[in-house]
C-alpha cells in the first residue's frame, strides 16, 4: 500500500471530469500531484485549486496517445520529483456509434487514447517504480470494459483491452512490489459523456466524478485490486453472462434497440466514462 501523504501521483485527462476530481482528492490527502492533459489553460487552473491545498502540483501538457510526450511526461516527472508513486491513467475519449460509420481515422484515435494510452503511460513510469520496488498504477476502463456494448463496439474494445492488460500486469508486477488495478465505473456525468438521455430516462443511477475521484484514493490507500467497480452490484452481472448467457444477450439486445444511448465520438480528455 502507498502512503498518500507526501506521495507523488500523477494523473492523466486531468483538465476534466474524473481526472480532476482525482487529483483534488488525492491533494486533499496530502499528496503532491502531476497532473496532465492537453488543455494548458484548464491544468493550471487545477493547480492552483491544488497549491491552495498546500500540496505541489507540476502541469504537463501531454496527448497519451503520442508515446513521445508520454515518454517526456515521465522524464519531467522524475527530475521534478525523482520518483512517482502512483499512476492513474485516465485520459479517454468517446467512442460511440455504429462502426459502419465510424471512420478509420476515428477508431484509430479512440484505440490510441483509450487503450495505447494505458499502455504508453504504464510503460514510461513502470521502470521507475521498479527500481524504488513499489507503486500503484490505477486504469481507469469503464462498465463497457466488461459487457459488449451495442452501438460501441470501438470504444468497448478498448476498455476491454485495458481490462485484460491491467488483469494480466497485475499477476506479473505484485511479486516485485507493485499494485495495478483497473477501475470500472457505471454511468458518470462528465463533460464528455454528459448522460443527459440516462438522467431523463431514469438509466440507472448516473454519478458524480467525485465519487469515482474517492473510490480511486480508496483504491491506492488500501491497496485493493486487481479489479473494482462501482457500483458493486455491475461485478454480479459476470455471472449472469456466464450461467444465464440468454438472459445476459437478451438484455444486451434491449439495449441494442435504444434503451441505451452510446456517447458519440467527439473530442475529450476528462474521464473514461462508459459508452
Amino acid at each position: 500500500m502507498v502512503k498518500l501523504d507526501g506521495a507523488i501521483v500523477v494523473v492523466t485527462g486531468a483538465s476534466s471530469g474524473i481526472g480532476r476530481a482525482t487529483a483534488i482528492e488525492f491533494a486533499r490527502q496530502g499528496s503532491d500531484v502531476v497532473v496532465a492533459a492537453r488543455r494548458r489553460e484548464r491544468l493550471d487552473d487545477l493547480a492552483g485549486e491544488v497549491r491552495a491545498l498546500g500540496r505541489r502540483a507540476l502541469v504537463l501538457e501531454c496527448d497519451v496517445g503520442d508515446w513521445a510526450q508520454v515518454r517526456s511526461l515521465a522524464e519531467a516527472t522524475a527530475a521534478e520529483f525523482g520518483r512517482a508513486d502512483v499512476l492513474v491513467n485516465n485520459a479517454g475519449v468517446p467512442g460511440g456509434g455504429p462502426f459502419d460509420r465510424i471512420s478509420i481515422e476515428d477508431a484509430e484515435r479512440v484505440t490510441r487514447v483509450n487503450f495505447l494510452g494505458v499502455l504508453y503511460g504504464t510503460k514510461a513510469f513502470l521502470p521507475m517504480m521498479l527500481e524504488a520496488g513499489r507503486g500503484h498504477v490505477v486504469n481507469v476502463a469503464s462498465l463497457a470494459g466488461r459487457f459488449a456494448i451495442p452501438g460501441s463496439s470501438v470504444y468497448s474494445a478498448t476498455k476491454h483491452a485495458v481490462v485484460a492488460f491491467s488483469e494480466a500486469l497485475s499477476y506479473e508486477l505484485r511479486p516485485k512490489g507493485l499494485m495495478v488495478t483497473v477501475v470500472n465505473p457505471g454511468l458518470v456525468a462528465t463533460e464528455g459523456f454528459p448522460h443527459v438521455d440516462a438522467r431523463e430516462r431514469r438509466l440507472g443511477r448516473v454519478m458524480r466524478p467525485e465519487e469515482i475521484a474517492a473510490l480511486i484514493v480508496d483504491v491506492v490507500r488500501r491497496g485493493k485490486g486487481p479489479e473494482v467497480s462501482k457500483p458493486k452490484w455491475l461485478s454480479s452481472l459476470q455471472a449472469v453472462r456466464v450461467l444465464a448467457p440468454s438472459i445476459y444477450h437478451a438484455v444486451l439486445r434491449r439495449a441494442g434497440g435504444g434503451s441505451l444511448r452510446p456517447t458519440p465520438i467527439r473530442e475529450d480528455e476528462g474521464g473514461s466514462g462508459p459508452v
